[in-house]
C-alpha cells in the first residue's frame, strides 16, 4: 500500500512538470535571434545556463536597450536537444554537450565573418563551461581573438551534495540514465535554507520598483500549492567533468565576471574561493561581487555596469 502511495506521488509530480513545459513557453521559450543582424553597433551571443533556454535573455534587454538603444544584435544558442518543451532529463546527455560544442562554434564562426570585427559572449551560470568546452575549436578556427567574454552569475565547476536529495528523492525522485532526479520546492519561507528557492524579486532601484517573478524565467511547476524544479547533482556533475575534460590553461580572452555574494549554488564558499576557480579558466579583466542570489543578481544595474567594463 505505501510503495503505491509513492509511486502515485512520482507520476504526480512528473505529471505536473510535464505539463508545465507547455504552459510557461510564453516566457521563457525557443526564440534564438533578437534584433536585426544588418550593420548592427553591437553583436552579443548568449549562452544560457543549465535550465536555461534562448528566451531567458529577454530579462536582461532593459540593459541593453539603455547602453545601446536598438543598435545591437543578439543571437542566442540553441539546438532542438535543449528545446524549452523537453523534459530536463533528456538534455543532459553527454552527445548533446558536445553537440552544444559544435553549435556555439559554428554560430561564433558564422557572426565574426559576417561582422568582421568582435562579438560578446554573454554566458550565464555553467553555460561559461559550455564555452570552455568550446574554446579549442575557437581558438583552432582563428575567432579567439575576436571574442570577449561576460560570465553572468559565476557557478562553480562542481556541485557539492546536496541535503535536498536525501529529503525529496524518496518523495519525487527517479533514475533516469542512471542518473537520480528529483524535485526541490521554491518558497520564500524556505530562503533561509538556500537563496535559491525564492519565488520572487523586489527590485528597487532609486524611486523606481517592480516585482519580478521566477515562473517568468525558468521553468517551475506547482504540486500541492508550491512551485518545484528538477535537478540531478550527479547527473551536472557528470557533465561539468565531461565539458572539461580536455581544458587545460586559461583561455586568451577578455573577461569580466559579476558573482552572486549570497549565492546558494556556491554554498558558503568564500570571495577567495570563488577567485580560485575562475583564475583556473580566465584571466579576469573585473570581477564585481553584488548582494544578490544566483539568479537576481541580474538585475538592470548589475547588468549596466558589467557591460560598462567592456573596452572600447
Amino acid at each position: 500500500m505505501a510503495g503505491g502511495v509513492w509511486w502515485m506521488l512520482k507520476e504526480l509530480f512528473t505529471k505536473r512538470y510535464m505539463e508545465s513545459l507547455g504552459f510557461y513557453r510564453h516566457f521563457y521559450d525557443d526564440v534564438c535571434k533578437y534584433g536585426s543582424e544588418d550593420n548592427p553597433g553591437k553583436v552579443f551571443y548568449f549562452i544560457p545556463g543549465i535550465s536555461g533556454t534562448p528566451g531567458q535573455i529577454r530579462f536582461s534587454f532593459p540593459s541593453f536597450f539603455k547602453r545601446y538603444g536598438t543598435d545591437f544584435y543578439m543571437h542566442c544558442c540553441h539546438l532542438d536537444a535543449f528545446s524549452a518543451t523537453r523534459p530536463i532529463w533528456e538534455k543532459y546527455k553527454m552527445e548533446n554537450i558536445d553537440k552544444k560544442r559544435r553549435v556555439i562554434i559554428d554560430d561564433l564562426k558564422r557572426l565574426v565573418a559576417n561582422h568582421h570585427g568582435e562579438v560578446i559572449v554573454i554566458a550565464t551560470s555553467n553555460g561559461f563551461y559550455d564555452f570552455v568546452h568550446a574554446y579549442d575549436g575557437l581558438r583552432k578556427a582563428g575567432i579567439a581573438g575576436n571574442l570577449k567574454l561576460l560570465w553572468v552569475a559565476c557557478a562553480p565547476d562542481s556541485f557539492l551534495e546536496s541535503a535536498w536529495e536525501t529529503v525529496f528523492f524518496p518523495l519525487n525522485g527517479f533514475v533516469h540514465n542512471s542518473y537520480r532526479w528529483f524535485a526541490y520546492p521554491n518558497h520564500q519561507l524556505l530562503r533561509f535554507l538556500n537563496p535559491e528557492t525564492t519565488t520572487k524579486f523586489k527590485w528597487r532601484y532609486q524611486h523606481q520598483g517592480k516585482t519580478i517573478y521566477k515562473a517568468d524565467l525558468e521553468n517551475r511547476f506547482v504540486c500541492f500549492n508550491l512551485y518545484w524544479d528538477y535537478v540531478s547533482i550527479d547527473c551536472f556533475n557528470a557533465m561539468l567533468r565531461h565539458a572539461l575534460r580536455d581544458f587545460s590553461g586559461i583561455m586568451d580572452i577578455e573577461t569580466h565576471v559579476l558573482v552572486a555574494s549570497n549565492d546558494g549554488f556556491w554554498q558558503g564558499r568564500g570571495e577567495d574561493q570563488v577567485k580560485a576557480i575562475v583564475g583556473k579558466y580566465v584571466k579576469v579583466g573585473s570581477l564585481l561581487f553584488k548582494d544578490a542570489s544566483h539568479l537576481w543578481v541580474a538585475s538592470p544595474e548589475n547588468i549596466c555596469e558589467l557591460l560598462d567594463c567592456l573596452s572600447e
